[in-house]
Formats: structure tokens, C-alpha cells, sequence
């Protein structure tokens, strides 16, 4: 066996066990997006039986749309894995058929010549009609590896006949699989279609009572900004302590380094949790539901599951917790001269003055209880000043 057949089993066993992983993690990123669609319906049911949550049930159906959306991209990439395994297991088996069938003409060849030369007799006169002991020994010999030749062929016809029947049996299986993502996939989006309608009613019956929604919001944005006036002082704090110091913003060795680090990783750092969308993004912009209302924002909001804990999004040090009206914390987060605060935990797990490292969890996310939605507010700022998320976290 040459170096480049050898290269070549090596590259396709690699390649095959990235492709199982691959159809693996599909597939558990299947099973939880469908986890989060039923807990979102069961919810959507809850509710209907509740007045005055309007605006939360569209948040959850905005949510359920995002969670099919995911999930056809989910099946369409299982989908092309599969398409790829039935073609390759398709080219196989021609593969196989056309060696089988050269095998069987080789066995048919041998065996017919051998039944043309049938007799012992002209065997043992050929071997005795050699002009040496030696010429002997060699075409014994040629009988015997003639005979084994024979063996193995045959041997290589059952082996190949048995090959086929296993691809045979993976590619219906492949087929049947792949039929039945596409009916699902179908499926998925006919449900799809009637979540943009109920979607569309909701919006409507919003855009019949918009003051009434409107002074909602405007009341959870007071409270919101209460907090952002906290954290602002306390960043400001921060810098003018830092800038107290002589030469620059006097940031230790490690604070310059972490703060160095963080800078660097612009656009490739993790989410502050597992999983999630974002319902509002940064800056001034209209509300998504009630368009008339304006909303600034200094962070990102992000819907998650109940499940789910905020994390920290770098290694820092835990520079402040603030306790809010509503029994809420807030946890700002320093790396040298960047700050990332995490709003809306029910429970923390870190205390003032703790260093963090990338991922650790801080605590759990409130859930409202009147809508039942699971949101984090998360803000970057670097010398105090607010920063897109998007630009830093990795597809935000």
C-alpha cells in the first residue's frame, strides 16, 4: 500500500468521525430547540386565559418564530449531511457492483478453463513431462497458488456480495430519514405561516390601545434608567479614581493586561449565556411591538430560557453589585478600563471584590411572573462609554 492510499484512509476515517459529530450535535440542537418550542407553547396556553399580557405574547411568539426559524436551518443542515452520505454510499455500491461483477467474470474465466482442462491425467503429464525436478516443484507450485487464486476470488465475490447488501440497507434507511426531515421540515413551516398571522392579530389589537402599552413600557423604562444612573456613577468612579494616578489610566499590570486581552478579542467573545436571542438591541430605536414608543438603550436585551444562568463574558474582577427596587441585581464586571454589566438576576453567585474567569456563571436570571419571560440586560462600556455588543460578542 503506497503513502498516498494510506493518507487518503486516514483523511476519510477523520473526516467521517467529524461528519458523525457534526450529525450528533445537529441532532441535540434538534432536541432542545424543540424542548424550548413546546415550553414556549405551554406557556402561550397559560396565558391565554390572562388578560392585560398582550405584549408578552408576542414577545413569546416573536420568540417561537426565532425557535422554528433555528430549527429549519437545524434540519436543513442534517439534511445536506445526509445528502452527501447518499451520494457517497450511492457511488459506493456502483462501486461495488461493478467490481463484483468483474470478479464473477474472472471466477467464470478460471472455472472455465479449468473445466476445459478438467483431467488429472493432463495435469500429472504436464508436471512429469518437466525437464527438471525443479520446473517440477514450479508448476506444482503454479497448481497450488491456481487453486488458492480461486479460493480467494470466490471468497472476494461473497465479501463484496455482503458489502452491497449492507450499503443497500444504509442507504434506505438514509432515504427514510431524510423523507422524513423533509416532511418535517414541511411541516414546520405550515406552523410557521400561522405563528406570523397570530403574530399580525396581536400586533393589531396592540396598534387599537397604543396608550395603554405605551405608558407601560415608559414605566418599565423609568425604573431601567434609575439603575443605568447607578451604574454610570459607579463607572465614572471607577475612571476618576484611575485617572487620580499618574501616567494614563493607572491600571495595574494584570487590569492592563485583561484590558489588552479584551480589546483583542473584539467580536470573537462568548455570550453572558448558553443559549438565547436578542429581543432589543442598542441605541435609540422604536419599540419592536409598539412603534410609536421610543427606546434608548445602552446594552442588549436577551431572551433565554428559565434554565439558563448569566455568565461573565471575560475573566475580570467583580467591581460592583447593586440591589434594585424590585429585588433584582445588577452585577458590573471590570476589565482594566472595560466594564460589562449583567441586569436582571434573581440570585447571584459571586461577591464584590471576586475574580471571574471567562464563562463562570454569575448568578440565575429573573423571570417575570406575569409574562413568564426570562430576559438579560448586558451592556459593555469601555472608559464609560457604551459600546454595541454586537461588535464584541461572537454572532450577536
Amino acid at each position: 500500500m503506497d503513502i498516498f492510499r494510506i493518507v487518503f484512509i486516514i483523511t476519510f476515517l477523520f473526516s467521517s468521525n467529524i461528519y458523525a459529530q457534526s450529525k450528533t450535535e445537529l441532532e441535540n440542537q434538534r432536541k432542545e430547540i424543540l424542548n424550548d418550542i413546546r415550553q414556549i407553547e405551554k406557556k402561550l396556553s397559560n396565558t391565554k386565559k390572562e388578560k392585560g399580557i398582550i405584549i408578552g405574547d408576542v414577545e413569546d411568539i416573536n420568540f417561537k418564530i426565532k425557535l422554528q426559524e433555528n430549527l429549519i436551518n437545524n434540519i436543513n443542515n442534517q439534511l445536506n449531511i445526509i445528502v452527501t452520505d447518499i451520494d457517497y454510499n450511492e457511488n459506493k455500491l456502483s462501486e461495488l457492483n461493478v467490481r463484483e461483477s468483474l470478479l464473477k467474470n474472472e471466477l467464470s474465466d478460471m472455472i472455465l478453463k479449468s473445466y476445459k482442462k478438467r483431467s488429472d491425467l493432463n495435469k500429472i503429464m504436464f508436471i512429469f513431462s518437466s525437464t527438471s525436478f525443479a520446473q517440477a516443484y514450479k508448476r506444482i507450485q503454479y497448481f497450488k497458488q491456481y487453486a488458492s487464486f480461486q479460493r480467494k476470488t470466490i471468497n472476494k465475490i461473497k465479501s463484496t456480495a455482503k458489502e452491497i447488501e449492507t450499503t443497500i440497507e444504509i442507504l434506505d434507511s438514509q432515504k427514510l430519514l431524510k423523507q422524513n426531515l423533509i416532511d418535517e421540515n414541511e411541516q414546520i413551516r405550515n406552523n410557521l405561516n400561522k405563528e406570523y398571522i397570530n403574530l399580525n392579530n396581536l400586533i393589531a389589537k396592540i396598534s387599537q390601545n397604543q396608550k395603554k402599552y405605551a405608558a407601560e413600557i415608559k414605566s418599565k423604562q423609568k425604573q431601567s434608567k434609575e439603575i443605568d444612573k447607578k451604574i454610570n456613577k459607579l463607572i465614572a468612579e471607577a475612571i476618576a479614581k484611575s485617572k487620580k494616578k499618574e501616567n494614563g489610566i493607572g491600571l495595574t499590570a494584570e487590569a492592563q493586561l485583561i484590558s489588552k486581552n479584551f480589546n483583542t478579542n473584539k467580536g470573537k467573545l462568548p455570550w453572558p449565556v448558553s443559549k438565547g436571542y436578542v429581543v432589543l438591541g442598542f441605541g435609540k430605536q422604536p419599540h419592536p411591538i409598539v412603534k410609536t414608543t421610543t427606546i434608548q438603550s445602552n446594552g442588549v436585551r436577551i431572551r433565554t430560557s428559565s434554565d439558563v444562568e448569566a455568565r461573565t463574558i471575560f475573566d475580570g474582577l467583580i467591581y460592583s453589585i447593586i440591589l434594585s427596587k424590585n429585588n433584582t441585581y445588577t452585577v458590573l464586571i471590570q476589565h482594566g478600563n472595560f466594564f460589562t454589566v449583567y441586569k436582571n438576576l434573581s440570585e447571584i453567585f459571586i461577591s464584590k471584590g471576586d475574580k471571574v474567569k471567562t464563562k463562570e456563571l454569575l448568578g440565575k436570571i429573573s423571570t417575570d411572573v406575569s409574562t413568564q419571560q426570562t430576559i438579560l440586560s448586558f451592556s459593555i462600556f469601555k472608559d464609560g462609554i457604551p459600546q454595541n455588543p454586537s461588535s464584541w460578542i461572537y454572532k450577536m
